[in-house]
């Protein structure tokens, strides 16, 4: 029998929910503060636009917390109620340069609360991620936030927003040549805001609140898996002895995920891929929820893998110290990274995790993967989610093996699953002509993801070259050069536009020191294949030989050329597999 939700709903105005005598608490499950510019823009371009009052949506509040705490939680409506306060704290800072007692009226009204006995706290309590922030610059009357130094992305929102809302309402007042004008006009924002119309929801349940959080959401933020996972982790985990584990721990999930500029749902699911079974995103949260009885375990779960993910992404060579051959395992991964990469991460979680169950040496898979991922995704781009498919379903092997075979069959089991992939990864690998199709448009843009691999290419180019494969080029200490210059010396009789299509090419590409890189300039080939001529890197002591014997001419064709020889030289040797 379906659960039947208790609440009551009735219409209301702002003023008689948010401004009545009532405080509120965003609870923990909740997610950060996050309109962005298209939000708070809309939220003013209403208010300034409806001369009567309109509807902003539901509110729903949890009530049952209320006897112990004294707050009320807010389970639909942060955004909006934090925005409110945020437009607020705008209005009584400008009311500050004209009036302050309408100032303190505002504060004293709309942001304080002040109980029976006279003391004070504030109507709303943010989140712990920007309690202290958004109470020091938006909730108190002493701070110039124009001076604050915002350390987090929450933080550095509220303060965009607060700017934008403090800009438009100044620009307002402009019209206006005397004091009572600026205020009247002030005055009558504050009412506008007081008399926007919600559906106040009221339930006296923190289950119901759990329910609600999933299955609601008006006028915010798409709840996204993270979100949902949050909520459902935060409902299964309680508060213990004072201490609240579930919510420790998510944190510090979230800060590694974000550390490396991904998505927390990309490294949810890819932990779920890698551990338990195969599932689109739209269909992740739900398989979560049918799947876990565990909750605590899963916590744990994606806590011990988001330092893996981390130091995938993020990691040095010093993470993967106590590793056997990490130095190798470092390398591979390194690599992977500078392809801008994802779906192998799947089963080097799955690996890096197991590592001491596998009972065998898992370099080769790092290196195999590295090579296959640099043909197939780096310069095919070929579709990301068959390769996806097969990490998960090798992780689940390696999963399903080390939970079902005895300690001296593992070994052999593993190493076993390992060639199957081998096989099955080289049954995807491109044709030649498909690799050399995409290889030689391979050009250099101006993005960092562009730089990182070229100097990627020129450097598995320049090793090829070298008889000391072991020797390696530090990516701090070398610089891309232009063979024929972007910006050609007259000498060179050529004009920008001419050499648009070309010049960026690969085959125009060489490494050089960053001394000899301020030295070259943009000289003709004779002049420049002196400096060039200094390098000791073998890549550019190659190309040195290449010039002489073409006797300094350097064109499209022979730089087209050039690159179809590396195409060669990358698919058959450096990154063959």
């Amino acid at each position: 029998m379906e659960k039947k939700l208790n609440f009551e709903a009735k219409d209301a105005k702002v003023v008689e929910v948010v401004f009545a005598n009532n405080k509120f608490c965003v609870p923990r499950y909740q997610r950060p503060y996050a309109w962005n510019e298209e939000e708070i823009s809309e939220f003013w371009n209403d208010l300034h636009s409806n001369k009567d009052p309109y509807f902003i949506g539901n509110l729903i509040f949890n009530y049952e917390p209320y006897k112990k705490t004294g707050y009320i939680d807010i389970i639909d409506g942060q955004q909006r109620l934090l925005t409110i306060t945020i437009f607020i704290a705008v209005l009584r800072d400008i009311a500050k340069t004209i009036n302050p007692k309408i100032a303190e009226m505002f504060q004293k009204q709309d942001i304080e609360f002040q109980d029976r006995s006279g003391k004070e706290s504030f109507r709303i309590k943010p989140g712990d991620s920007t309690k202290v922030f958004f109470e020091k610059y938006i909730q108190k009357n002493n701070n110039n936030i124009s001076k604050s130094i915002p350390q987090t992305k929450e933080e550095k929102t509220i303060k965009k927003n607060y700017e934008y809302l403090y800009t438009k309402t100044a620009d307002e007042l402009e019209k206006f040549d005397n004091k009572e004008k600026k205020i009247e006009s002030l005055e009558l924002l504050r009412d506008k805001i007081a008399e926007l119309i919600v559906i106040n929801i009221k339930i006296d349940s923190e289950e119901d609140a759990y329910e609600i959080f999933e299955t609601t959401n008006a006028r915010g933020i798409d709840l996204s898996v993270g979100d949902l996972l949050k909520n459902l982790i935060f409902k299964k985990i309680r508060e213990e002895g004072g201490r609240d584990l579930a919510k420790e721990s998510w944190q510090e999930i979230l800060s590694r995920v974000q550390a490396t500029n991904t998505e927390i749902k990309r490294f949810i699911r890819y932990f779920w891929l890698s551990k338990y079974s195969f599932v689109t995103e739209k269909k992740l949260f739900k398989e979560i929820k049918k799947e876990i009885t565990d909750w605590e375990e899963l916590l744990k779960g994606l806590h011990a893998s988001s330092i893996l993910y981390n130091q995938l992404l993020e990691g040095n060579e010093e993470d993967f110290a106590n590793i056997k051959n990490g130095h190798k395992i470092y390398q591979h991964t390194f690599s992977i990274r500078l392809m801008g990469v994802s779906q192998c991460h799947v089963l080097l979680m799955c690996i890096l995790r197991n590592l001491k169950k596998l009972d065998t040496d898992p370099t080769r898979i790092f290196k195999l993967i590295e090579r296959f991922t640099f043909q197939y995704s780096a310069v095919c781009k070929l579709p990301g989610n068959k390769v996806e498919k097969i990490y998960s379903k090798f992780a689940l092997k390696i999963e399903k093996t080390l939970n079902d075979t005895t300690k001296k069959k593992i070994s052999g089991k593993i190493n076993s699953i390992f060639s199957e992939l081998e096989k099955e990864l080289k049954d995807e690998r491109p044709s030649f002509e498909t690799f050399k199709e995409s290889f030689i448009n391979i050009s250099y843009k101006n993005s960092e993801q562009s730089r990182k691999m070229i100097k990627y290419v020129l450097k598995g180019i320049d090793t090829s070259y070298r008889k000391t494969p072991e020797e390696k080029i530090d990516f701090n200490n070398v610089n891309i050069e232009h063979i024929l210059p972007q910006n050609p010396h007259r000498d060179w009789k050529l004009k920008k536009k001419e050499i648009k299509g070309y010049v960026n090419k690969l085959g125009n590409l060489t490494l050089l020191s960053k001394k000899l890189n301020s030295k070259v300039q943009n000289h003709v080939i004779k002049e420049k294949i002196k400096s060039l001529g200094e390098s000791r890197l073998p890549v550019t002591v190659q190309l040195v030989k290449e010039l002489n014997t073409l006797k300094n001419k350097w064109n499209e064709s022979e730089i087209t050329k050039r690159q179809v020889g590396f195409s060669k030289l990358a698919y058959n040797k450096i990154w063959d597999f």
